[in-house]
């Protein structure tokens, strides 16, 4: 039976186009490293849980989230425009502007990030005891915003991997290492009987993070060895990246609003439930983030080539395959729901129908592909960017309203009613606007 299996996916792989072979020989390599980071940072989530229960892993979630927002303020949209800057200009030799692009990217985002660091460590008190009246988290989220400028290198050197089409190593640095530092952190203390309050934990975080962005940077600078004076270029580069601000700073809202508004309309406890229902609802979208760093460099040469059906079908065999995972995932936790949960502790099994609701939010995002990723890398970040503020302020809204009569319930038909509608939307666009459809159905090919 299994010698079939593996003969017919060897026969399946030998149909697939070069372009899709090559998403599929990066992704793998990626899925590897992601999945190492996915099951350490479950395990250590798991540890969390069972050590400073849900109310501590709320706290902790809680400063992880708004640190997530000003990351993305901080880059200003810069991520996507350096992987494809770096992706055209690497296929062209033209190192130069490589440089150019790291170099500003440096200075622009990295002071920025700097400031609002700075600013928001002297407003976590009134944070912590005024908006979310747990004074518990004044000091992690102080902790976590001492390492947000470096997280911002680490995602700008991540961001020149991917388009240098490094892609499994930028995962594993980016993803997997932090989780890895902070997890034997953690062990190491365990081992020697200290106690691990929500302080030491928020430590441990940070030092992971740390060694994130001295790993990442060493190795983009072993890579990346072309010598010439550097160029600061903002305007063009904020041109494309501004645009894509109010998108990536929606979706990133919309991901991270669910928590936040939690832990300000609820209690941390909730925030600590429902996170980790949302951990296992988002494992099968690391499939869709793994690809889309792999597509991301092959979109944009494609359809700087005018290759669109090749483009089209690239797409549409790698939205088909992460379907399948999407589906497989809602019918685990439609059965084992209760106890997947359990692992984490009695408390958090009553986290179940949280876990379904966003199970089915996921399904939705998957199954139509790399809708947004499509409109960015093609030049409608103008159209993308329209999507996601309306998203977002539509879930600013559901949650503000679910939240007071369902909890963390609300959040979650809130999160998934919102994704659903963001990806319809998408698939809408990029078919009106580049005649692409992502969803392999026959039905929807018919012109």
């Amino acid at each position: 039976m299994i010698k079939r299996f593996i003969i017919y996916g060897r026969k399946r792989l030998l149909k697939l186009d070069e372009h899709t072979l090559e998403v599929v020989r990066k992704s793998s390599a990626s899925t590897v490293a992601k999945v190492a980071g996915m099951a350490i940072g479950l395990l250590v989530s798991v540890f969390l849980g069972r050590t400073i229960g849900a109310e501590g892993l709320g706290i902790i979630n809680l400063s992880n989230r708004v640190v997530n927002i000003l990351l993305v303020v901080g880059l200003l949209g810069m991520r996507q425009v350096i992987i494809k800057e770096v992706a055209i200009t690497h296929n062209k030799k033209d190192f130069a502007h490589i440089g150019n692009v790291m170099h500003t990217a440096y200075w622009l985002n990295g002071g920025i990030t700097l400031v609002l660091s700075v600013i928001l460590i002297f407003l976590s008190p009134w944070l912590a005891n005024t908006v979310f009246n747990e004074p518990r988290l004044q000091y992690p989220l102080m902790i976590a915003l001492v390492v947000m400028t470096p997280q911002v290198f680490s995602r700008i050197f991540s961001s020149g991997l991917v388009g240098y089409r490094k892609i499994w190593q930028s995962n594993l640095v980016e993803q997997t290492l932090s989780i890895a530092i902070t997890g034997i952190l953690l062990v190491i203390l365990w081992l020697l009987k200290r106690e691990i309050t929500v302080n030491i934990v928020a430590v441990c975080y940070a030092i992971g993070r740390a060694g994130v962005t001295i790993s990442v940077g060493l190795y983009w600078h072993k890579l990346y060895k072309f010598k010439a004076k550097r160029i600061f270029i903002p305007k063009p580069l904020l041109k494309t990246s501004i645009p894509l601000l109010g998108s990536t700073l929606a979706a990133i809202v919309v991901s991270n609003a669910d928590a936040i508004m939690l832990g300000w309309l609820g209690t941390t406890k909730e925030v600590g439930l429902y996170s980790v229902a949302a951990r296992l609802a988002l494992l099968t979208s690391f499939f869709l983030q793994v690809t889309n760093a792999s597509v991301s460099p092959k979109i944009a040469a494609l359809y700087e080539s005018g290759k669109m059906m090749e483009l089209e079908k690239m797409v549409q065999r790698v939205t088909k395959g992460l379907g399948l995972f999407g589906l497989m995932q809602v019918v685990v936790f439609i059965g084992a729901g209760k106890f997947i949960l359990g692992i984490w502790g009695a408390e958090f099994t009553s986290a179940y129908w949280v876990l379904i609701i966003l199970g089915l939010g996921q399904l939705v995002n998957i199954g139509t592909g790399a809708v947004g990723l499509l409109l960015i890398m093609c030049g409608y970040e103008k159209t993308q960017s329209h999507i996601a503020v309306i998203s977002m302020l539509l879930n600013l809204l559901l949650n503000f309203v679910l939240i007071k009569y369902f909890g963390a319930t609300g959040v979650a038909i809130a999160t998934a009613l919102t994704i659903a509608g963001v990806n319809i939307a998408r698939v809408y666009f990029v078919k009106k606007k580049l005649g692409i459809i992502t969803i392999p159905i026959n039905i929807l090919n018919k012109k």
